[in-house]
């Protein structure tokens, strides 16, 4: 597994006119799809620092919400356990604690990286809604006023989800990266990122 970086997301993302997130791989443990897995309840977990506290609300709370329209009950760890969850406990406490909430399966979300550059986007001719505006097109001597180009600042965040299974020993069963740009507030890289993982676990036939 990669590393975790606990970068700052800015609270105020980048607006753009639209956002993509993509999966850049996963994998499956071949043992869970063969008859699919089924759990009483799973936590979403986020691995992220204080400082994207609201990045990690929503994208817990997403895809919590996407995992149950394929029938799974999920909670997020900052509803079950608050804001600070786990910290400073050790691994026996923290599997007593999920264990007295009934949950079997844990799904974090860690950032491992972020990118940030510059896209230039090039000028363009005006629109030409007349006849003399479209003749003046395809004159070399009178075309119409050119619109700036300009450089605009893009982000791109990428995350890993692991799946692990509680009921047999705590065992990874699910990994994917992906890589969400240019979103315009936590609630979108939220919305995004859980509808892909979710596809993916969906396409895969994993959960029951």
């Amino acid at each position: 597994m990669k590393k975790i970086f606990l970068w700052c997301i800015p609270a105020m993302l980048l607006l753009a006119s639209c956002s993509t997130s993509r999966l850049t791989t996963s994998w499956v443990s071949p043992k869970a799809t063969e008859t699919g897995k089924h759990f009483n309840k799973v936590l979403v977990l986020g691995l992220l620092s204080n400082r994207n506290r609201a990045v990690k609300v929503n994208m817990e709370n997403a895809l919590a919400q996407d995992l149950a329209t394929i029938g799974v009950k999920a909670e997020t760890a900052t509803d079950v356990f608050g804001p600070v969850a786990f910290r400073g406990l050790t691994e026996k406490q923290v599997l007593h604690r999920l264990h007295s909430h009934d949950i079997d399966g844990v799904i974090t979300i860690a950032l491992i990286d972020k990118n940030s550059g510059h896209r230039y986007v090039p000028g363009y001719w005006g629109p030409y809604y007349s006849f003399w505006g479209y003749y003046s097109f395809y004159s070399p001597y009178m075309w119409g006023a050119p619109y700036a180009g300009y450089y605009e600042r893009t982000s791109s965040y990428s995350f890993e989800t692991n799946l692990y299974d509680l009921q047999n020993n705590n065992k990874l069963i699910y990994s994917a990266q992906s890589e969400t740009v240019d979103p315009s507030s936590p609630e979108k890289l939220g919305y995004d990122f859980g509808k892909t993982i979710v596809n993916d676990l969906k396409m895969k036939n994993l959960l029951r």
